[in-house]
């Protein structure tokens, strides 16, 4: 158990004359008995007196953190502090669409914690968890860009009001926020991708291969995926 303050205080605010009283007593008593056998006494007497506080206090419930949400954005996300400011400006586009914004933030988690595997110095095969970190990211960034289509279009007064004609501020916006949110996640894979392509080509293997990497973020066409993965 913790020594915090509330445990100090245990004598000072219960029973209080009590615990003078027998304090005062245990120096009167010092003249007729060795100071060593008066010192237990006192204690034991003190710590007798206090025993319903103390029980009372070691049985209270303790301050447990509340259950990270799966489908809402926390700190267990922020990989680095580019994310971490990424994420926290994606926050207000949950009023638009928490649906499409909490199924997105599922699979962003999913990404992050798969991510955290593949960093694993004994993980043997990376290309199925790399694949699988890659899909999650599509998922994610596909629901999240489809807040848009909830959004509601800028009128002609508020353009008047407030000097800025641009009719689809909110959506370009969000747009951004997510193509910087791909660019770092990204870029966070092709690291992982790096570190596991050199140790491969030192010590090669017939159950993995190499990851296809690139910078350009550019793929093959594939109809057959085209549905289930291609970003939005």
């Amino acid at each position: 158990m913790n020594l915090d303050l509330d445990s100090l205080k245990v004598l000072q605010n219960h029973n209080l004359p009590t615990n003078i009283f027998i304090f005062v007593l245990g120096i009167s008593l010092l003249q007729f008995l060795d100071s060593k056998i008066l010192t237990a006494i006192t204690v034991f007497t003190i710590v007798a007196v206090n025993i319903p506080t103390f029980l009372e206090y070691t049985n209270s419930k303790p301050r447990v953190k509340g259950e990270t949400k799966k489908d809402q954005i926390s700190d267990d996300m922020f990989y680095n502090s580019r994310v971490e400011d990424i994420l926290k400006r994606l926050k207000k586009f949950k009023k638009y669409n928490k649906v499409s914004y909490k199924i997105g933030v599922k699979y962003l988690r999913k990404f992050f914690k798969t991510v955290k595997v593949l960093e694993y110095d004994n993980l043997y095969n990376r290309n199925q968890y790399y694949e699988l970190a890659n899909d999650y990211l599509k998922e994610a960034l596909n629901h999240l860009q489809s807040i848009s289509v909830s959004m509601p279009e800028r009128s002609l007064n508020d353009g008047i009001k407030l000097g800025d004609f641009e009719a689809l501020k909110k959506t370009n916006e969000l747009s951004d926020i997510l193509k910087e949110l791909h660019k770092e996640c990204y870029y966070i894979l092709l690291n992982i991708g790096y570190l596991f392509n050199e140790k491969w080509s030192e010590k090669p293997n017939i159950y993995t291969r190499e990851i296809d990497l690139n910078t350009d973020r550019v793929e093959n066409y594939n109809k057959n995926n085209e549905v289930n993965w291609s970003l939005y």
